[in-house]
């Protein structure tokens, strides 16, 4: 009941937060569109618009003034249609889409078609245990969990920017955040509208959101583009679930593992259900596509600024993505302008690049004092890997062999059906005519991202054998590539029926068709993903499969005694509980290595281990704490031990049979007041007076220091040219690096920037 009522109010905080501030934007520009293409533009430009509002609010360090911006364009949205506005907003709004194209399209039944496309992704979120019933409690007091490592890093994200704007690294305390966090700005700013906590919109509510969205996008661009309705849901369909060959040996060659994974490396179903930006960087892609696409087609300033809107928008959800539609957009301007002289294009790219350009200065400098995420020539990584999977690495050991056999044979079996769009893609990039802008500047996004992916590594300087990001640009390829493909199949089932087939026997053959050779790898990959008692391929234990009532008590403790933004020392078992359930940081977390500079990295790493090895020989190195900034110290009883004396630095606040809290003095104020309560005892009593009753401790999720071997096997498969190569974590880990911000100085690294 208590999720129900949650739900409800979430629905209402969309409609306050997303659908009105969009719709008063659509309104002020007087952009006529059918009912599905309002409620998506107005939905996608209220949460982009509200998101800002938020940010900038929360900078002025006053967030709690947030929830008078709903009431505001709420009060608004009423006195436009019901005061002396109503006649030149509701006339417009009115007469507007009665033109032939929208009547025709708000008659198209394929809304039926499309719903229950959107119904079968939110299935797959309910079926997948790291969304709906992921860190939910169970009776027994614990909680349930299955413990992927993106969860925890976007829910402490999420946290963080409740907090403090800019925000820090949660997972790295005292460097700012270095990642792309408009996904996370979302659940912070309902988070602050409704009072839902993190865990619940990260996990459940906003991906849903996000997946209704990006789907509706989707459609609305394809509908557009291709004359119907039914055939953009067909894309719809394929973006969200269609994947690659990989299912033929997959299938000829008995293997047990994930077939996307396994063979062809750059899986896309994999990252829409995976706590990740690409699901709300694809919703945007397609709904400045479309706007684009507005554009080209009337001319009108209105859709200039909105295409130019959401594709800046991007650089804040998915760089990636960002990058590459406006290399994309920008060769495309450039080559219109000197073939053609036509400059419609330009302008697009001209002010994109201006309101873009702050943004890829901060970025730049960022990234060359933080992380040094570089792009460097390293052809055929994935080819090779398919070789060596498949066994016939051996076969082809010239260069010809490799280019004229092996990487035909890559590229057919990673399009998969795409494959029948290539020669459209080819023709639109070679044989472009003045009305085909947009189409030149798909193809041409599909082949440079496909280049890219095939020639270049981008990973942190220092991590050569990090994962390589330039996969994100053939996988963004491959989601547009279906508009071509999908041409196709249309194209063909119009010669079907001019022969004389009955038009509902030749959809429902090239349907099947479609999804026949389309959807084998992806129902494999859900079967393999909906196990909750395995993680990457390997069996999860049932003692990693939830936080025990002893943790929680620790998180309770923290949750109301910790300041936001106090960073606590996590021992064994406690940093993936405390990053997702507090306000905290922690000194180094999950995917930390992807935001910092190297050194910096492996120096706090480095005193981090020596700390623990420290304690646990008995001796309490307080200029580590000091020099990061700790507030508390976290450890469990059984394995990190308990100094016999602990020094006037630290003082016992908390203690149950498997764990021990140690909050660190301000030297500067003198003694602590102890808390009330017994559950805390004198610094000076001996550390194993009360450690009778500790139990075996249960192994959630280990430190970042001490993975499991699952995890390492997982991670370690992450990179095509190492000895594991099997696992579908390879994808796992792909929005954790992208580019970074500036870092702030050293002498400020430990203060505190509440909001």
């Amino acid at each position: 009941m208590q999720i129900f009522f949650a739900a409800c109010l979430f629905f209402i905080a969309v409609i306050l937060l997303a659908y009105i501030p969009g719709k008063l934007l659509l309104l002020l520009l007087k952009r006529p569109l059918s009912p599905v293409e309002d409620v998506t533009l107005a939905c996608v430009l209220g949460w982009l618009v509200s998101g800002l509002a938020y940010w900038l609010i929360a900078f002025t360090r006053h967030p709690h003034i947030y929830v008078l911006w709903p009431l505001a364009t709420f009060a608004l949205f009423v006195y436009l249609h019901a005061g002396k506005w109503k006649s030149l907003f509701g006339q417009f709004e009115k007469l507007a889409p009665h033109n032939d194209e929208t009547v025709r399209r708000s008659r198209d039944r394929s809304g039926l078609a499309l719903a229950g496309v959107v119904a079968l992704g939110v299935t797959m979120l309910a079926i997948l245990p790291q969304y709906y019933t992921n860190l939910t409690r169970w009776a027994d007091g614990t909680m349930r969990v299955h413990p992927v490592t993106d969860v925890f890093l976007h829910i402490a994200i999420a946290n963080e920017l409740t907090h403090t704007v800019p925000p820090q690294s949660p997972v790295f305390s005292g460097y700012p955040l270095t990642y792309h966090y408009g996904m996370d700005l979302v659940v912070a700013m309902f988070a602050n509208a409704t009072g839902l906590n993190t865990r619940d919109l990260t996990l459940r509510f906003v991906p849903t959101l996000f997946l209704a969205l990006s789907m509706l996008s989707v459609f609305c661009f394809s509908r557009s583009w291709l004359g119907s309705g039914y055939f953009g849901t067909l894309v719809v369909f394929l973006v969200f679930f269609g994947e690659d060959f990989s299912f033929i040996p997959g299938l000829l060659l008995g293997e047990k593992g994930d077939w996307s994974v396994r063979y062809f490396s750059v899986p896309t179903v994999f990252s829409l259900f995976y706590i990740n930006s690409m699901l709300p960087g694809l919703g945007l892609l397609f709904a400045g596509l479309f706007c684009l696409q507005s554009y080209l087609r009337k001319q009108d300033a209105g859709w200039l600024f909105l295409s130019a809107l959401m594709f800046v928008a991007l650089m804040e959800v998915k760089i990636f993505t960002a990058a590459q539609i406006m290399c994309s957009l920008g060769f495309a301007a450039v080559a219109y302008l000197l073939l053609f002289r036509n400059a419609a294009l330009f302008k697009v790219a001209a002010l994109t690049a201006a309101l873009a350009a702050p943004l890829v200065l901060s970025v730049y400098l960022g990234n060359k004092s933080g992380a040094d995420i570089t792009m460097a020539f390293d052809p055929w990584l994935d080819v090779s890997h398919m070789m060596e999977v498949l066994g016939i690495r051996d076969r082809f050991t010239s260069v010809v062999a490799v280019v004229g056999i092996a990487l035909p044979i890559y590229l057919v079996g990673c399009l998969g059906l795409r494959v029948i769009g290539v020669p459209a893609i080819l023709k639109a990039l070679f044989r472009p005519d003045e009305k085909s802008g947009l189409r030149f500047v798909l193809a041409f996004f599909v082949v440079i991202g496909l280049l890219i992916a095939l020639t270049c590594r981008i990973v942190p300087a220092g991590f050569a054998l990090s994962f390589n990001n330039g996969g994100w640009f053939l996988v963004q390829s491959k989601y547009v590539a279906w508009i071509f493909a999908v041409e196709v199949l249309q194209t063909l089932y119009q010669r079907v029926i001019a022969r004389g087939l009955r038009p509902l026997l030749a959809a429902a053959g090239i349907t099947a068709s479609a999804l026949a050779l389309s959807v084998p790898a992806t129902v494999q990959h859900f079967a393999l993903e909906h196990d909750p008692d395995r993680l990457y391929e390997k069996p999860l234990g049932r003692e990693l499969q939830s936080f025990s009532p002893e943790t929680l008590s620790v998180i309770d403790f923290l949750a109301k005694d910790a300041q936001p933004g106090d960073v606590v020392l996590p021992g064994d078992n406690l940093l993936a509980p405390i990053i997702a359930l507090t306000k905290c940081r922690v000194p180094i977390g999950y995917m930390s290595n992807f935001q910092v500079a190297r050194s910096d990295y492996w120096q706090r790493k480095t005193a981090e281990k020596e700390f623990w090895k420290a304690w646990r020989l008995g001796k309490v190195r307080a200029e580590f704490l000091r020099d990061v900034g700790i507030h508390y110290v976290a450890v469990n009883k059984k394995s990190d031990g308990i100094p016999a004396k602990i020094p006037p630095a630290l003082s016992q606040v908390f203690e149950n049979s498997e764990f021990a809290v140690f909050k660190v003095r301000d030297q500067r104020s003198g003694p602590e007041k102890q808390p009330t309560g017994s559950q805390s005892r004198p610094t000076d009593q001996p550390a194993n007076a009360s450690r009778s009753t500790a139990r075996t401790p249960r192994d959630i999720w280990p430190t970042f220091f001490r993975p499991p071997p699952a995890a390492v096997t997982a991670l370690a498969a992450l990179y095509p040219n190492q000895a594991f190569r099997d696992s579908r974590a390879r994808i796992a880990c792909r929005n954790s690096a992208d580019f970074a911000r500036p870092r702030i100085a050293p002498s400020a690294r430990n203060a505190r920037n509440p909001v």
